[in-house]
């Protein structure tokens, strides 16, 4: 049951026991048990600021805010086992209105919110400026304790209409009144804000998978999450016990996906429905155009939420996005060591995770020296072990279970590890880590938006065409660090098989990955075409597009800028199962392994440019002259173009092969034999390269 701050010291002072739960500081790395009081109280918050009287007021005024919200969480929490909850509407908006008002009062807001010099606050310098001298405020500080009132002061209601009288006076162009500067003397300004948190999103309610918990760390109240349009937020959080967590989610979501606008957020995958609304008064709440909400008759309103229960995935995703943002001097609260470490380990073992592993992975070491088989948890995390996992091994050693194929046997691997949540055996971890490893290796130079990942794979591949896979992805992975030594192990070589699948589910998410990989062999592109799951890949699209590209070649200045579209939609769209791409992509990994043996090598300053690019257009008379550059250099590598893919029914398919393949291979120039192309270009004054 969540206390009141009251109610706590009430329980001290009969018992003599505080409420405590795990604490951790990340900077010195340090586990104690800490009062609840404690941890989400703020000490000596209002140390720079004059005014006692007025700081005793707010806290009081704050104490019956949070009595009053402490009691609809507690409604909350008894509703539970039924899956529904029903609150009027007055109580809700006290609920709102508190949860703003714990992100405002943090204590990393409270230094910067009204400081005019930070960086932040550069759109807002003339009103704080004026706000200050007007009142006499001294410091940010002040203001802040100032504002801290007003809030508490007013309504939700006034609030909301306070801040509509503002966002009115903005409403023509809100974007370049964001860029600009606020007007120093619009009145209520902060109710902006207000409106902004408890206007433009609605309250979901999601609960922990059993034997799950949430975590909060310091600056984990009211954290924003996702993108829309590269604009945040979609999503606040707010974890109000280690089993529930109230998120508010834009308004815009919905219509954003519609729209098919860009979206970037890990918890949009969570459906949740909007509260269900019981009115009180049978006209609507917006009854002849006015806004009704600050009656007496709503005051009786009924909101009855979905209470949603979470799979242990998604309350993995949740946690997750809470451990992404702790800094390294913050910290992280929790009810279970066991839990807990179980959310650590499986948090440090996903490869999204790997940038804040360093700090997490302390945590988890620090909670393994402390955790015992008698955590309150439903598993013992020292003990997990995957069985069905566990079996398949056993089975596979045994040759008890048999496969088609070493790629039908790895699929099943990876089936089940990515499958799961918690990472808990070392095989599992060992894959992981070393595909974290060999991929950021080879990914290193190739940038750009990632590809939705959908389920290109055959589910089944023969031994001919498994064998060579594996073969293929083994050599070229071993270039980027991938250790491969037949050892005679069966887990051994399984492990390894694992890995390689895995390598080529990442790299397949990235365009420019996937064109480096299917041009590092010659027997690249045609092994991995074979992979591709036919209807799962755009290749229609691709061939239309090539054709209706022929078809208006007049549009284009030169053969080179209708050549340069043409690569980057058949060879550098991600994969693809059509033997055009796969051609192109044979034909351009061979030549250039031809000409690497004769075209001299300058060494790694001069010759290599990872992140080189061509430029999109240029005279038929330079593209003609770069063309014989290449014939030229086949010429003496005694190499030749094999085109003749037979996809495109146009009379000079071939011709605009031979086009897509010259200009893969003036790209390998541009980027491993700089100096080379370089002298050319040079001589003949042809802008080809950009860095």
């Amino acid at each position: 049951m969540l206390r009141s701050k009251r109610e706590r010291e009430i329980l001290f002072e009969q018992t003599g026991q505080a409420e405590s739960v795990h604490y951790w500081d990340a900077a010195n790395d340090t586990l104690d048990l800490r009062p609840i009081s404690r941890v989400y109280g703020v000490q000596n918050l209002y140390r720079d600021c004059r005014n006692t009287e007025n700081m005793n007021v707010v806290e009081e005024k704050l104490a019956e805010l949070e009595r009053k919200a402490a009691d609809v969480i507690n409604e909350l929490h008894k509703a539970l086992p039924t899956n529904r909850f029903s609150v009027t509407r007055r109580p809700l908006e006290d609920l709102r209105k508190f949860l703003f008002i714990m992100y405002y009062r943090l204590s990393v807001i409270k230094d910067t919110y009204f400081d005019e010099n930070h960086p932040e606050n550069t759109w807002t310098k003339l009103w704080i400026e004026k706000y200050k001298e007007t009142r006499g405020f001294q410091s940010s500080a002040e203001t802040w304790v100032h504002m801290l009132g007003y809030f508490l002061d007013n309504s939700h209601s006034q609030l909301m209409e306070h801040g509509g009288i503002v966002l009115k006076y903005v409403s023509d162009d809100i974007r370049k009144f964001r860029t600009n500067q606020v007007p120093p003397d619009i009145e209520h300004f902060p109710a902006f804000a207000y409106l902004s948190n408890c206007g433009k999103y609605f309250a979901c309610i999601w609960q922990a998978a059993v034997g799950e918990e949430f975590v909060l760390t310091n600056t984990g109240f009211g954290l924003w999450e996702g993108l829309m349009m590269n604009e945040p937020s979609i999503h606040r959080i707010y974890v109000i016990s280690p089993r529930i967590v109230i998120v508010l989610r834009s308004n815009e979501l919905p219509h954003a996906i519609q729209l098919q606008v860009s979206i970037s957020s890990s918890l949009m995958g969570i459906e949740q429905d909007r509260p269900e609304v019981k009115y009180h008064a049978t006209e609507h709440w917006m009854g002849g155009g006015v806004d009704q909400r600050g009656s007496k008759q709503a005051d009786e309103d009924v909101f009855t939420f979905n209470v949603k229960k979470l799979t242990a995935f998604e309350t993995m995703e949740v946690n997750a996005v809470l451990l992404e943002n702790v800094p390294e001097d913050g910290s992280i609260t929790f009810a279970s060591k066991a839990c807990m470490l179980r959310t650590a380990r499986t948090f440090c073992t996903l490869p999204q995770h790997f940038k804040w592993k360093p700090m997490i992975s302390k945590l988890v070491k620090t909670l393994e020296k402390g955790t015992t088989s008698d955590e309150p948890c439903d598993t013992n995390p020292l003990e997990l072990v995957h069985f069905e996992l566990f079996e398949l091994l056993l089975d596979i050693s045994t040759e008890n279970k048999t496969f088609t194929s070493e790629y039908d046997r790895a699929r099943k691997i990876l089936y089940i590890i990515l499958g799961q949540t918690h990472i808990s055996t070392d095989f599992m971890s060992e894959i992981y880590h070393r595909v974290i490893t060999i991929s950021a290796y080879f990914l290193e130079d190739c940038d750009g938006e990632p590809l939705f990942s959908p389920n290109y794979w055959v589910e089944t591949l023969p031994l001919d065409g498994s064998t060579p896979l594996f073969s293929m992805l083994f050599m070229i992975m071993q270039v980027y660090g991938f250790g491969h030594t037949p050892t005679g192990n069966i887990l051994d070589t399984v492990r390894d098989e694992a890995v390689a699948l895995l390598f080529l589910k990442v790299v397949s998410t990235n365009p420019k990955g996937w064109y480096k990989l299917t041009t590092s062999h010659p027997c690249a592109g045609p092994t991995l075409s074979c992979l591709v799951d036919e209807g799962s890949t755009a290749d229609a699209k691709m061939i239309n597009l090539m054709i209706r590209v022929t078809e208006n070649s007049g549009d284009f200045k030169s053969s080179y800028d209708r050549a340069v579209v043409l690569h980057g939609a058949i060879c550098m769209s991600g994969p693809m199962g059509n033997n055009l791409t796969s051609s192109c992509a044979w034909q351009i990994a061979y030549i250039i392994k031809g000409l690497a043996t004769v075209i001299p090598y300058g060494g790694l300053r001069r010759s290599v440019r990872p992140r080189a690019r061509l430029t999109d257009s240029l005279s038929q008379a330079h593209w003609l002259a770069l063309a014989r550059l290449v014939r030229d250099s086949m010429g003496r590598a005694r190499v030749r173009f094999d085109s003749g893919s037979d996809e495109v029914p146009l009379a000079d398919a071939d011709e605009m092969e031979d086009d897509i393949v010259i200009v893969g291979i003036l790209m390998w120039m541009a980027r491993r034999r700089a100096d080379f192309l370089d002298e050319f270009c040079r001589s003949k004054n042809i802008p080809l390269v950009k860095d």
